[in-house]
């Protein structure tokens, strides 16, 4: 059922709930499918010849709940949604930093991590040095290439656990 309902998902692009005709014969054309798959879906899915698949009619032919489909589609769409802001190689761990700050200090990892010359220490002191020029003290970090295991205490709404070119940062400011 799962490539059926990815399909469906893709072709649906306006999010309506509705593949029409036109729509399911450019996807079969846009990625090189066998034609055939438009009868097949129109003999499954559009039974009154409408022209259009609803995403009801899909669920009943295939024995799905629509409010699954919409749940499953939903959490999809959550997955694949670039994280706003963020540069497009910053993939967060996880993270109760605000989206607002998240931002600069990745940017600014970045920065320094490209910097030439520089030893994996000296790049970690920077991190913290600028952490703690822009948002107080007292902060801590740890960059590693490796895995990692940690159990820290740390200020509300200051955790950054994030992967950059192949290392990982783990960022937190600690309570005085």
């Amino acid at each position: 059922m799962e490539p059926f309902v990815n399909a469906f998902f893709v072709i649906d692009q306006n999010c309506d709930e509705v593949v029409t005709i036109p729509e399911l014969e450019k996807y079969v054309q846009d990625n090189n499918m066998d034609e055939s798959m438009v009868t097949q879906w129109r003999n499954l899915f559009d039974k009154n010849n409408t022209g259009r698949i609803t995403l009801q009619e899909f669920c009943d032919t295939l024995g799905l709940k629509v409010h699954e489909v919409r749940i499953r589609r939903e959490s999809l769409r959550r997955q694949q949604a670039p994280q706003v802001g963020l540069r497009s190689d910053v993939h967060v761990i996880t993270a109760n930093m605000p989206l607002d700050q998240q931002i600069p200090v990745a940017d600014e990892v970045y920065r320094i991590a490209n910097e030439q010359g520089l030893t994996e220490t000296e790049k970690a002191q920077r991190i913290k040095s600028y952490l703690e020029k822009n948002y107080g003290r007292i902060w801590d970090v740890v960059t590693t290439d490796a895995s990692s295991w940690s159990s820290l205490s740390h200020i509300s709404n200051t955790l950054f656990y994030f992967e950059l070119n192949n290392r990982t940062y783990l960022i937190w400011k600690t309570p005085e």
